[in-house]
């Protein structure tokens, strides 16, 4: 629930699929972005997830993981549209939300999952496109548990 109402929360307050709120993991329930009125919601959905984690981590990585491979489904409203730019968000301030589903995560990323993810993602304009980019990116530099892994997935998937 607490995930499901902060992404309704991200796309009434203009969450875009390339333009996620970069905001530091610092950025607490109280501060936030200059005008951003999203920060303090999402702030507040990390902070309740991470008091969550210590009795319930594998519910979380699990709904955060459906959220993922649902968002890539037949449905195009502005939810699914959204969800894969709210869980880098989230991912953004939060890394323990990020490490807990990365390995998971990289394991998942097959082939249609890819095909999925880009015919997702086509319609975007380039530096909207550049953005998710950028912030994927910036996602893998962050990671430390299963960098191996990721590498390998990395390197396995640009070789022909």
């Amino acid at each position: 629930r607490v995930l499901s109402c902060g992404l309704k929360d991200f796309c009434a307050h203009g969450g875009s699929p390339g333009e996620p709120v970069l905001v530091s993991a610092g950025a607490g329930g109280g501060g936030g972005g200059v005008g951003d009125k999203r920060v303090p919601k999402i702030a507040s959905v990390v902070g309740i997830l991470g008091h969550l984690a210590s009795r319930h981590a594998g519910s979380i990585k699990q709904e955060l993981l459906r959220m993922f491979h649902e968002s890539l489904g037949a449905g195009r409203g502005e939810q699914h549209k959204a969800t894969v730019p709210f869980l880098l968000q989230l991912a953004l301030m939060s890394p323990a939300l990020l490490g807990t589903v990365s390995a998971e995560l990289v394991d998942s990323l097959k082939p249609p999952v890819l095909n999925q993810l880009q015919q997702h993602f086509s319609a975007l304009p380039r530096d909207e496109l550049d953005n998710l980019v950028g912030v994927v990116v910036h996602l893998l530099c962050q990671t430390s548990a299963g960098a191996f892994r990721i590498l390998q997935f990395l390197v396995g998937t640009a070789m022909p």
